[in-house]
């Protein structure tokens, strides 16, 4: 067998034996599409709690009846959405527990405070 043959050979082996032990990013994650519509301030029921795996990525696409700002707690993200527009919040679920998203209202003294209940829960499992 000739030198460069055998050199191939084992070029080949440890690029093999590299990438089976070197760890795979984004292993079981996966891009997830929840299409949320707000009528009347609510989602419909069985849209009112998402759950997900820890790495998903996670795309929310908002219409809505009448202009809203919602905030997804824990990941930090407000939204506009406008009727007629789609918004979109999108993230990768780094963080387990469960996150409300919550409608902006502004307050007469210049912040802001939330609604009574959360709109939708994204619940982000290990």
């Amino acid at each position: 067998m000739p030198c460069s043959a055998i050199f191939r050979t084992c070029l080949v082996g440890a690029v093999l034996a590299w990438a089976t032990s070197a760890p795979i990013i984004g292993a079981g994650a996966a891009e997830l599409t929840f299409d949320l519509h707000i009528e009347r301030g609510r989602v419909a029921e069985n849209m009112s709690v998402i759950r997900v795996k820890q790495r998903d990525v996670v795309r929310l696409r908002w219409t809505t009846d009448r202009p809203i700002v919602l905030h997804l707690h824990g990941y930090d993200i407000e939204r506009k959405i406008e009727p007629g527009a789609i918004g979109v919040m999108e993230f990768a679920a780094h963080s387990t527990g469960r996150f409300p998203v919550e409608v902006h209202r502004s307050s007469e003294a210049g912040g802001h405070s939330h609604g009574e209940t959360p709109l939708v829960r994204i619940e982000v499992y290990p």
